[in-house]
């Protein structure tokens, strides 16, 4: 299988131009996420065509704003933020979660496909926005279908800084989601969200991308407890 020239493709469709280096790179990635996965599960997409178009696909399509560092929130098996960083080598990445066997297992992934732009981070998203040393310290946070939108904007918009970006992976609901959480954005300190790179992800089966850019701080009292936030969603 040549990754490059297979899915030849879907790659033309990215917002991204990728080397040989960078497929390379990708290739080992996949390879090593389904090695890991047979010890511990960190995706159902075994099967090479799914895992190219619902997971390396699916994280790179997507038109990055400018900004030096990313934070990837509930990044599970490295999913959008490894992709990401293989294909923005000049970024630093961050990658977030709230189970450290998976974080372990993600910084091995990335270790065998040398990817050298990362950094890893085992922790609630809820209480690690309120240290000072990650809050609103991110151009970039990323999320990849957590939780309703709603909840993730007060999860993941605490640690944008001001001019900074949410960028939220969602599914064919996320319209619906964007009216639901109401005005929760802007509680927190964003602009009105909205879905961008319909054209790229069209008829592919993956996920479309929430955008909501950080205007001015947020408020101190947030975010509150994930038992709040989950029993009250901001609206």
């Amino acid at each position: 299988m040549s990754l490059k020239t297979d899915y030849q493709s879907l790659w033309e469709k990215l917002p991204v131009n990728m080397s040989d280096v960078q497929f390379e790179k990708l290739e080992k990635l996949m390879n090593a996420v389904l090695e890991m996965n047979q010890r511990l599960n960190l995706t159902r997409m075994t099967n090479p065509d799914d895992f190219i178009t619902g997971h390396l696909y699916d994280s790179l399509a997507v038109s990055m704003p400018k900004g030096e560092t990313v934070l990837d929130v509930g990044t599970g098996g490295g999913f959008p933020g490894l992709p990401l960083a293989v294909c923005y080598p000049e970024r630093r990445f961050t990658l977030l979660d709230a189970t450290a066997k998976k974080i372990e297992a993600v910084k091995q992934i990335a270790d065998t496909a040398e990817i050298h732009n990362v950094d890893f981070l085992v922790g609630r998203a809820e209480m690690l926005s309120r240290d000072e040393k990650y809050r609103e310290s991110f151009d970039i946070v990323t999320s990849r279908a957590v939780a309703a939108y709603g909840v993730l904007s007060e999860l993941c918009l605490p640690f944008v800084r001001t001019g900074g970006f949410f960028l939220a992976w969602k599914g064919p609901g996320a319209q619906d989601e964007i009216i639901e959480s109401g005005k929760a954005a802007t509680i927190l300190g964003g602009k009105q969200p909205e879905i961008k790179d319909k054209n790229v992800l069209k008829n592919h089966g993956v996920h479309v991308i929430i955008f909501c850019e950080k205007k001015h701080e947020t408020p101190k009292k947030y975010p509150r407890s994930f038992g709040q936030i989950k029993k009250k969603p901001l609206k």
